[in-house]
């Protein structure tokens, strides 16, 4: 091989190795085609202004593999300044399911809680409820102060098992 075959090998290499587009994280596209983080809900909004609120397929920031969409330019401005703090945790899998032991299947919406300042999201239950799963959060197993611990231990087997898969 040619010294500019060895050089372009070794560069073509370098770049797929350091791509993003290679490096798939686990963050919750469910339900798009076009790789739409969280359902398209406008992460920054949850913190806000207290509530869901979808984003605008035109106000976007590409993170960690994946498209988030925002209500408006401030809220998208504020996610590119600090990502990990307007992130949802765990992905934005529902955070039932990851307290359980599983990465659900299900699409989130809009339900979610915030606690100690980390955002938290709930799917949808087989019968369409997008609250319910919230609901169990709060009420049962003594809520987010012992289901975040349980997650967090379940989300560091999980998130590599996940990221293996796809």
């Amino acid at each position: 091989m040619t010294l500019f075959k060895t050089t372009l090998a070794a560069a073509a290499l370098a770049f797929a190795l350091a791509s993003p587009v290679l490096a798939k994280e686990a963050i919750n596209t469910q339900g798009s085609d076009h790789n739409i983080a969280i359902s398209g809900m406008d992460t920054v909004g949850f913190f806000t202004e207290h509530k869901a609120l979808q984003g605008k397929e035109t106000i976007y920031v590409d993170w960690k593999g994946a498209r988030w969409l925002f209500a408006s330019d401030k809220d998208r401005d504020l996610f590119k300044a600090s990502p990990e703090k307007y992130a949802p945790q765990w992905g934005g899998f529902c955070a039932v399911g990851v307290a359980n032991g599983h990465i659900s299947k299900h699409l989130v919406k809009g339900s979610f809680d915030i606690h100690d300042d980390k955002l938290y999201l709930f799917a949808e239950t087989v019968n369409g409820d997008f609250d319910q799963y919230r609901k169990e959060w709060l009420d049962l197993k003594g809520g987010p102060q012992s289901r975040v611990p349980t997650g967090e231990k379940n989300w560091s087997s999980l998130k590599p098992d996940w990221e293996k898969a796809h």
